[in-house]
């Protein structure tokens, strides 16, 4: 009991500065200015991720102007450059900030052009060269919305720390079956919100999700992982596990929305979204097992298992109280 509540005190102490949802997302706009061979660059990337390291322009463009500003968390730059010669198609614009995706919107062509970037360990790379409207091969759709789905299932903390309940409250087929009703949950509603077939608001969703983290540290913590193979038992969680998997959709639609998905790879961005999602969730379905079998295997495997689902009720208790808080703030 010591121990655990010593887990518990760390996970509290670490708690209030963390966020639920750490997908750090860039969003970045490029297009001509007023006068030819000049361009114009603006960024809005979090605040935490704010460098002083300068932007790579394409050879032959100089930087003649910038400015930035804080607004809301964010830090949001403006560039202006000037460019010798026209911008050929091999000629990107590496930026410094280490987001975990961008969004990138280009207008050089006339009408705007959407698609997600996927960011690299030096920042994202924009490729303003190719951004004039020609559609990108399906092995770099399927590429950058893959790893991007993968990023934010593992960036997501609150995601993560519903799947560990699953992971401590079964096992063996039991938790296979119950990982696969929560897939099919969430991908269903992903797809659902995605193409706006049904429209929820996003903060009450996130307090729910909030609020699904405890619920299922509860029930995790009310039985034992034998207790959840009888008939009665798993018809129940699947009915529950389901109904959450299909809130827990709703936030992921909401990340890949926000990474500007051009019109004409809707289809395979989600597709591959999911992929990366499902292929970043049974990676850490993984760890976890790994980690359990390490616990029974020097004989702490139940004390690991209720310290880990105390801390999880926890931070899902305090990550809803946050969001709720966070209403009146959206209000005004």
């Amino acid at each position: 009991m010591a121990r655990i509540l010593l887990a518990l005190l760390a996970l509290l102490a670490f708690a209030a500065p963390a966020r639920a949802d750490v997908f750090s997302l860039g969003r970045y706009d490029f297009g001509p200015g007023e006068e030819a061979g000049v361009y114009e660059l603006t960024a809005s990337v979090p605040e935490t991720v704010a460098s002083r390291l300068p932007v790579v322009w394409p050879e032959g463009c100089a930087e003649t102007g910038h400015d930035r500003q804080t607004m809301a968390g964010r830090a949001r730059y403006a560039f202006e450059i000037r460019c010798g010669r026209a911008l050929g198609r091999d000629d990107v614009i590496r930026t410094p900030w280490l987001v975990d995706g961008a969004a990138f919107t280009s207008t050089i062509a006339g009408a705007p052009v959407e698609q997600a970037v996927t960011a690299g360990d030096d920042g994202a790379v924009l490729p303003v060269g190719a951004a004039g409207g020609a559609e990108r091969s399906f092995r770099a759709v399927a590429a950058d919305y893959g790893v991007q789905g993968i990023l934010h299932i593992l960036g997501g903390w609150d995601h993560l720390a519903f799947v560990l309940c699953l992971c401590l409250l079964t096992r063996g087929r039991q938790l296979l079956l119950l990982v696969t009703t929560f897939t099919a949950g969430h991908s269903i509603s992903l797809a659902l919100a995605f193409f706006d077939v049904i429209h929820v608001p996003v903060p009450p969703v996130e307090a729910v999700i909030a609020l699904s983290i405890a619920f299922m540290a509860r029930e995790a913590l009310r039985v034992t992982p034998d207790a959840v193979e009888s008939v009665a038992a798993r018809r129940r969680y699947m009915a529950i596990v389901a109904t959450f998997g299909l809130l827990h959709g709703l936030g992921f639609a909401t990340a890949l929305g926000e990474l500007g998905v051009s019109p004409h790879e809707r289809v395979e961005g989600l597709v591959f979204f999911n992929v990366g999602v499902e292929v970043g969730q049974l990676l850490f379905v993984g760890v976890v097992l790994a980690a359990m079998a390490a616990a029974r295997a020097i004989g702490r495997a139940e004390p690991v298992r209720v310290a880990a689902l105390y801390g999880a009720g926890a931070l899902g208790c305090f990550w809803m109280l946050e969001r709720v808080a966070g209403f009146g703030q959206l209000a005004a």
